[in-house]
């Protein structure tokens, strides 16, 4: 079996969610198969099949992702009032 590779939730498309993992590989998968998890957070899972397998939520890493994405979002508007 391959490694776990850690993906985020992009967006969900009608029934179904694309996911992207951290080297950017696409992978579009049925919501319902994702145990109640939402865009934009982040999880790690073998993909198999063309789904994913072993499904592990990390939502520490959401957020310490959503925080440094904050911060750069406010040095860019800090910058442009300059």
């Amino acid at each position: 079996m391959t490694e776990k590779k850690i993906f985020a939730i992009d967006r969900f498309e009608g029934d179904k969610a694309v996911c992207i993992s951290d080297n950017d590989d696409v992978v579009v998968v049925l919501t319902d198969t994702l145990g109640g998890l939402m865009p934009r957070d982040i999880f790690a899972a073998y993909v198999e099949d063309g789904g994913f397998k072993d499904i592990t939520p990390m939502p520490d890493e959401r957020d310490r992702r959503l925080a440094g994405n904050r911060a750069r979002l406010q040095a860019l508007a800090k910058r442009s009032r300059k």
